[in-house]
Order: C-alpha cells, then sequence, then structure tokens
C-alpha cells in the first residue's frame, strides 16, 4: 500500500502526536543539560514511590497470574476471536517466533549475564541468603528467571484480549478509544487523546532508551572485537543501521517484515544456545538453572512482592522489580496492541497459553543457561566478573564473558549481530503500534501510513543517539516509574474491558462477531486505506 502526500495529515491526529513529542524532547533536553539534578530527581522520585506504592504495584502485578488463570479456567477461554468462522493468519510457528521476537529487545541478552550476577553479589535482605554463598546462586538464578517470565507476559495477554475482541469481533478501531467506549458506554475523545498521548510519550522514551542502551552494547562489542574506539560517529553508524533494518521491516508489514525477522532473531538465538550448553559446563548449568527452576515455583510469590520491611535502609526492591514492573506497565498496553494482531482464529484459552507460555519458558530456560554459565565462571574462579563490573561496566564485562567460552571471537560476532537483530524486533512492532497511535480509526487488517511508520523509526533513532551521544542513556530509567504509575490505570481499563467484552461474547451470537458491512461502512473503509501516490 502507497499513499498520496496528503496522507500525513489526513491520517495524523496532532492532539496526540505533537504533545507527546514535544513533552519527549523537553524530557530528553533536560537530560541532557544537566543529567546530574535529574538523575537525583529520579532516584529520589524512585525511592520514594517505591516506599509509598510499592505495595500497590506489587499486589497489581501479582493479581495478573490469577487473572490470566480466570481467562484460561472458565468458559471466557471457550471465546473464538473473531467469530466462530475465523481461521488463523499465521502458521503456529511463525505466531510463536512473533510473539517471542517481539516482546524481547536487547535486555534478555544483557540481564540474562548481567542480573543473577548482581543478585548473587548482593541479594536483597528479605531473600536471608548470604552473598557469593550457594543459596545466593539459586535465588539469584530464581529471581532473574521470574523478572523476565510470567508477570510481564501475563500483562500483555490481558490487554491483548481487550483488543482483539473489540477490533476482530466489534469491528471497531483498533485503538484506546474503543476499549474506553466499552467501558464507558459512550466515545470518550478527550480521554482518548490524553491516553494516546502518554503511551506515544513513554513507549517512545523507552524504545529509545532500549536502542541508546543496545547502540552502546554494540559499541563495546566491536571495541574489543575489531579494536575499533567507540566513538559518536560509531554510535551514528551503529544506529543508522539499526534504524535502517527495523524501519524497512515496519514498513513492510508483519507478514513480510517482523515475520522475517523473527524467525531469523529465533534460529540466531537457538544457535548461541545449542553451543553454550555444547561448549560449556552442562553439567553445572542443568543442575543450578534446575534447583532455581524449584526454588521459583516455591517462593514465586516472594519473587514478586519482596520489599524493604524492617530494613529501610535496603533499596534492593526499587532498584529491580518495582522498576521492571513498571516498565512493564509502560509496555503492557502495546504490547498487547501488537499480540491482538496475531489473535484472529484462536479462543481465548489457547491465545493466552501461547501468548504467556511460550516466551516465559523461553526466558527461564535462556537464564537458566546463561545466568548459570555466568555464576561458574564467578565461583571457579575463571573470571572475575563483579571485579570487572565495577571496572569495566556491564556492557563490556559481557563480552569478557562470552570470550572466555571456546570460539569466544565467534560467540562475540554472534552476539553483536543477535543484539542488533533483537532490538529489530522490538523496535518494529512498537514503531508501528506508536503510528497506530498517532492516527485516526485505524482497523486492525489496516497497516498505519508508511510515512507516519519512517517518522516514528526516525524519532526513537534521534532520541536515542542524542541520549547516548550526551551520556544521558541514564536518566530515562527512571521514566519508568514515573509514568508507569499512572499507565498501571490504564492497564488496569483494559483489564476491566477484557472481561467487560469477553461477558459480551458469552451472551449474544457468534461470540458477538458483527458483520463487516454492519462494522464499519464502505465510505469509511476508504478513508482509511493508502492509495497510490501521483
Amino acid at each position: 500500500m502507497k499513499m498520496q502526500a496528503d496522507t500525513f495529515d489526513k491520517h495524523l491526529n496532532p492532539w496526540s502526536f505533537w504533545p507527546a513529542t514535544i513533552a519527549l524532547g523537553l524530557f530528553i533536553l533536560a537530560g541532557v543539560f544537566d543529567q546530574e539534578q535529574l538523575g537525583a530527581f529520579l532516584n529520589g522520585l524512585l525511592y520514594g514511590l517505591a516506599n509509598n506504592l510499592g505495595w500497590y504495584i506489587n499486589l497489581l502485578s501479582l493479581s495478573m497470574i490469577f487473572l490470566v488463570l480466570v481467562f484460561i479456567i472458565y468458559r471466557y477461554g471457550d471465546i473464538k476471536i473473531g467469530g466462530a468462522d475465523a481461521k488463523p493468519q499465521y502458521s503456529t510457528f511463525n505466531w510463536c517466533c512473533m510473539t517471542i521476537a517481539g516482546s524481547l529487545g536487547t535486555g534478555i541478552l544483557f540481564w540474562a549475564m548481567g542480573e543473577p550476577i548482581f543478585h548473587f553479589a548482593t541479594p536483597p535482605v528479605a531473600a536471608g541468603v548470604t552473598p557469593f554463598s550457594r543459596q545466593a546462586a539459586i535465588y539469584a538464578i530464581s529471581q532473574a528467571m521470574w523478572d523476565w517470565s510470567f508477570i510481564q507476559y501475563a500483562m500483555y495477554g490481558i490487554c491483548a484480549v481487550g483488543f482483539a475482541i473489540v477490533t476482530y469481533n466489534l469491528k471497531k478501531s483498533l485503538s484506546f478509544g474503543s476499549l474506553l467506549e466499552v467501558i464507558f458506554g459512550r466515545p470518550m475523545p478527550k480521554l482518548t487523546i490524553l491516553v494516546h498521548a502518554l503511551i506515544i510519550f513513554c513507549l517512545c522514551g523507552a524504545v529509545s532508551n532500549s536502542m541508546g542502551v543496545g547502540v552502546m552494547q554494540v559499541g563495546a562489542g566491536i571495541e574489543l572485537l575489531l579494536g575499533i574506539p567507540q566513538s559518536k560517529l560509531v554510535w551514528l553508524i551503529i544506529s543508522v543501521c539499526i534504524c535502517s533494518i527495523f524501519t524497512i521491516s515496519c514498513v513492510c508489514g508483519m507478514a513480510r517484515g517482523l515475520q522475517r525477522l523473527a524467525t531469523l532473531k529465533i534460529f540466531i538465538f537457538m544457535s548461541i544456545l545449542v553451543f553454550v550448553i555444547l561448549l560449556g559446563d552442562t553439567q553445572f548449568m542443568s543442575k543450578l538453572g534446575t534447583e532455581a527452576t524449584g526454588y521459583m515455583i516455591d517462593h514465586w510469590g516472594m519473587h514478586t512482592t519482596i520489599m524493604n520491611s524492617l530494613v529501610p535502609e535496603d533499596h534492593w526492591f526499587a532498584d529491580w522489580i518495582i522498576q521492571y514492573w513498571c516498565s512493564f506497565f509502560v509496555y503492557a498496553p502495546v504490547i498487547g496492541m501488537f499480540f491482538s494482531r496475531m489473535a484472529k482464529g484462536h479462543t481465548v484459552r489457547k491465545f493466552l497459553m501461547v501468548s504467556v507460555v511460550v516466551p516465559s519458558v523461553f526466558c527461564m530456560f535462556w537464564i537458566g543457561i546463561f545466568g548459570s554459565m555466568t555464576i561458574k565462571l564467578q565461583t571457579s574462579g575463571i573470571l572475575d566478573i563483579w571485579s570487572a563490573v565495577h571496572t569495566y561496566g556491564m556492557q563490556t564485562t559481557i563480552f569478557q564473558i562470552l570470550s572466555s567460552l571456546p570460539f569466544g571471537t565467534i560467540f562475540m560476532a554472534a552476539f553483536i549481530v543477535s543484539t542488533c537483530i533483537s532490538f529489530c524486533c522490538l523496535a518494529d512492532p512498537m514503531a508501528a503500534v506508536l503510528a497506530t497511535l498517532s492516527v485516526r480509526n485505524l482497523q486492525i487488517d489496516d497497516e498505519a501510513p508508511k510515512l507516519i511508520k519512517i517518522i516514528m523509526g526516525l524519532l526513537i533513532t534521534t532520541v536515542a543517539y542524542v541520549l547516548v551521544a550526551s551520556g544521558g542513556v541514564n536518566s530515562v530509567k527512571g521514566m519508568f516509574v514515573l509514568i508507569g504509575v499512572p499507565v498501571s490505570f490504564v492497564v488496569i481499563a483494559c483489564i476491566y474491558a477484557s472481561f467487560k467484552l469477553c461477558e459480551k461474547c458469552i451472551r449474544e451470537k457468534n461470540y458477538g462477531c458483527l458483520e463487516e458491512a454492519e462494522a464499519k461502512p464502505a465510505e469509511t473503509r476508504e478513508e482509511t486505506r493508502e492509495t497510490p501516490v501521483e
């Protein structure tokens, strides 16, 4: 699909796009020109919110597990998305690949090795384990497994159910406005604009920050592998290359772009995983990973709700799980929108089980292998990882860990490639969702105008490069907590809408699915389609 010259002005929702873009720019500039003051403000905000609202964030996150089980076990699980005659658009393999690839960025590559060593060396007081002990090792791996698995995907999956039903069954636009209309029983245009602007602001900042960290990580790898020092020029070249890949993929659409990138990503990930298992200490990794899994099953509640009762000086919970849960709140509505595009033709039960269980198990297995490998290197004396983290930083230490393996150079090169591909697989759907939020009346099977997708890709890349070049990447981290709390209410609204829509589908014929002709007049459909360039 191509578009006319006036498509941008015709489809863009300026009241959502421009305020969010301007606010993001001002926030970034504050981080660039006064990093120290902004960092102190965000740290104070982080610990203040964690101490006062940590209970709310933790309990809401914990409830996601039980809410998913309600959808799966109760009769809501029988609802077929798109109606009784709807057929799936993607094969199960491609569906699983896109689910994993589209929701995992560079974080899992970085923190699968980084997070366990931090928990091993500096566990929270509430865990009751001694640093660098056997119990600390088991706790470290199990906590990292839980942080990256079921909680976040439960959030994404529940939000996705609401978007999928309201669009595929009720044939309404793919927007928060459709869910708000379900909740309030009437259109809420002003509230919709506010929600869209909020989501655009925080998501663009979050994705840009992830890209900035990924660019610096790739730069560190290139320096160690090829001897090319990190510089603003190197970071610019890396940024342009990554931007080109994910923007082209985004413009091509899910079927031709993301689907191929996702398949490539899974192939690279599985290749790295197999070689690490074969070349590493398989016995140690399997033992520690198994023990950590059992510990996680026994303590998943504590892993979710751990705080600093009676030890107010311990800020571990604020630095880790509160930031994690808030970041998932930020991503949940938009990744839910992305997941919903793969839900057609599946029952709610099957959709949730695949969307939650498959990526969670993958993350657990990945962290079990790479986290255990890191602990092994530390405890055996092969590499003092904890000292290296303090000396060189985690980004460089990651490549030192990889270089300690047989064929370390090959692993380093593969890791650099996988980092780039991983971010592209995350940025592709996020840019598409940002474009969707910036336009009016888009249906779930429609693609946002290509020009707006390109603009979103350039915006993400520009912000990321400015952050890296100025040294202000860390300034955005506190934004997760700053924005995560208000966005949590958006997540609650999505959950409520999902329940309300499921109840409606249960009561009505063919799961409440409207005919295409009833759902959207022909002239409206034509307006949302792109037409050839003149």
